[in-house]
């Protein structure tokens, strides 16, 4: 291998691990704030105790998202396998598990490859974020 190939799979890594983290942040943003846009409805069921399954539906009835909560407190946590669906032809592109709200891992499709991320990648894909964030609050601050 030579010197670009080596830099074109390192960008390209780069790339896939952002586009996870993005849709990462979507089932957690949208967990986060359970909410339901006209384009998408959430159907919350209860299962058991302090189980719940929650199905994201578009207007056709497609399912779009699905996953369990996790009542802890007063609180919906993600837990289990949560699934998220493509919005256009409905194949399941991404996987993730969640324990009590912790997401432990996530598997995607990118260019008909699939990627898995574990825990402590996750973990260390959310700090380089938040750092980048305070840098660039730091430079305006000077």
């Amino acid at each position: 291998m030579d010197w670009h190939q080596i830099q074109k799979g390192i960008a390209m890594k780069k790339l896939s691990f952002t586009i996870i983290l993005l849709l990462v942040g979507g089932f957690i943003t949208a967990n986060a704030q359970q909410i339901e846009t006209p384009k998408e409805q959430k159907i919350v069921t209860h299962v058991i105790g302090d189980n719940y399954d929650v199905v994201y539906k578009d207007l056709n009835g497609n399912t779009l998202k699905e996953g369990k909560y996790l009542k802890i407190g007063d609180r919906f946590k993600p837990h289990g396998i949560w699934k998220l669906y493509d919005r256009s032809s409905f194949k399941l592109i991404t996987t993730s598990k969640y324990d009590k709200g912790e997401q432990l891992w996530v598997e995607t499709i990118i260019d008909g490859k699939i990627l898995y991320v574990g825990k402590e990648e996750l973990k260390m894909k959310r700090h380089e974020v938040r750092i980048a964030k305070l840098d660039k609050k730091a430079n305006k601050l000077k």
